[in-house]
């Protein structure tokens, strides 16, 4: 609440925002790190929520630490390494180059001990570093990422995760102390914020009860209502190499893929009431036009500012080619989507019109 330290008060949003992130990752075929069923040696969990992973020089502690529930061919068990943070503007370079140094460490933390045999060894992982920003990234941070195979999520403008954004900077401002945070309450505490917003269990521990602030009760529910809104979420790659997250009230439209892998799509956007872009992603053939919210690569957003040919060409460069990872009926499908050319014509005529 208003007059706590201010690192501390945003490191607790950060710490809220994290749950968020991994409550959308569990809706995408991920599971978190059951740390009881690892080498102690490897992971470990010395508070809730605190998963740490042993590198060559030290442990390290992993906001969203979570296993991909699908096997891909020639390669080992897919192991998601998630940084979050919500900070109120773009994260630095420094951000991601202490993270590098962060994935590098656990990722080189496999021996193979002299004499062993094969069935004795560790179950290896893939580990896969991912940097996800409740407000974005400044450019030279993404570059930096890009060239150390580090993956970028940014929710800077998304139309729906800006609710979501804006109820956790409330909850975290005016009902929340941080006091939650000390050792001998965490525990509770974040068993607590994970019951409430995954099954709507507000019977809080009366006795600890002097870290919520009245009327918490109503931010909690529209946070737990606001993820259940979002009745779609995928992981999607572009032709350039950008990672984007999707996010829709609606289902996604699976009839029109029952017999093929393959899409057209087109790309708009548009401004909210406080003025801000925000853009999605349709499919050609949904009569019902569902969207698909993303926040685009920075060089979209930005040559949305100058409009006409310049986003459009952009739109072209970008979507040329879209990778859909999505889970249809229980089965996991890799689709593709191309942005509709005939469309992106039309459109460009009838701006020299």
């Amino acid at each position: 609440m208003k007059g706590e330290y201010g690192s501390l008060r945003s490191q607790l949003r950060g710490y809220l925002f994290e749950k968020v992130i991994m409550e959308m990752l569990r809706k995408n075929n991920f599971i978190e790190v059951d740390v009881l069923n690892e080498p102690a040696d490897r992971v470990r969990e010395l508070r809730r929520g605190f998963v740490e992973f042993k590198g060559r020089g030290c442990w390290h502690q992993i906001d969203c630490p979570c296993d991909y529930g699908k096997d891909i061919p020639f390669l080992y068990p897919i192991r998601l390494l998630g940084e979050v943070k919500f900070y109120k503007s773009p994260l630095e370079k420094k951000h991601i180059r202490e993270f590098i140094g962060v994935i590098k460490d656990i990722q080189e933390n496999y021996f193979v001990t002299a004499g062993a045999v094969r069935q004795d060894f560790s179950s290896r992982k893939m580990e896969i570093g991912v940097y996800f920003s409740a407000n974005g990234f400044q450019e030279e941070a993404e570059k930096l990422a890009y060239a150390h195979g580090i993956k970028t999520i940014s929710y800077e403008n998304n139309y729906l995760l800006n609710k979501i954004k804006q109820l956790i900077a409330e909850l975290e401002r005016n009902y929340l102390s941080i006091k939650c945070i000390r050792n001998d309450i965490w525990n509770e505490f974040w068993d607590e914020f994970e019951e409430a917003i995954r099954n709507g269990n507000y019977e809080h521990n009366q006795r600890r009860h002097f870290y919520w602030n009245e009327g918490y009760r109503q931010v909690l529910e529209e946070i737990r209502q606001s993820l259940m809104r979002i009745r779609s979420s995928f992981i999607a790659t572009t032709a350039t190499g950008v990672f984007l997250h999707f996010v829709s009230d609606y289902d996604f439209p699976e009839d029109l893929f029952r017999q093929t892998d393959e899409g057209l799509c087109r790309v708009y956007y548009n401004h909210d009431n406080y003025g801000k872009r925000y853009f999605w992603l349709e499919i050609n053939g949904d009569d019902l036009r569902r969207r698909f919210y993303f926040t685009p690569p920075q060089s979209l957003d930005e040559e949305a500012v100058y409009g006409r040919e310049r986003v459009l060409d952009e739109k072209g460069r970008v979507f040329r080619v879209l990778k859909v990872n999505i889970t249809l009926s229980g089965i996991v499908r890799n689709l593709t989507l191309r942005l509709d050319d005939d469309w992106l014509n039309d459109t460009r005529n009838r701006r020299f019109e």
